[in-house]
């Protein structure tokens, strides 16, 4: 019998079939139980079924081509105000500062003595 609830459900079941099913499901509690849950679980799926198409409303197109063109492109200074590119420009400016830091620190002082012969300027 338990082959048969979905076919009852869906309403394919007809004739003797049906009779047979129903007379056996009023007297057995666990065919019962299980097609009322079968029952529960078919609404439960057809109310949270998604309609066949999805249409925009009409003039939906027409408002967002409207508003992508009047946005337009972003000017010069509002990409310079932009957050990121501000994050960004503050990133760069401590890589250098590091960079110029370590260039610097890596690089020795020339001695700026000046030298009274040719041989002391080369040896220095």
């Amino acid at each position: 019998m338990e082959d048969h609830i979905e076919e009852f459900l869906e309403g394919r079941l007809e004739g003797p079939e049906r009779e047979a099913f129903e007379a056996h499901v009023a007297t057995c509690r666990q065919c019962y139980d299980l097609a009322s849950q079968m029952q529960v679980h078919s609404e439960l799926l057809h109310a949270f079924r998604a309609p066949a198409e999805l249409e925009p409303p009409p003039g939906f197109y027409a408002r967002v081509m409207r508003r992508v063109e009047a946005e337009g492109r972003p000017s010069f200074w509002n990409l310079l105000l932009d957050p990121v590119f501000g994050r960004n420009l503050v990133y760069a400016s401590a890589a250098l500062v590091i960079l110029m830091g370590v260039f610097l620190l890596a690089t020795e002082p020339v001695n700026h003595e000046l030298a009274s012969t040719p041989v002391q300027a080369m040896a220095a």
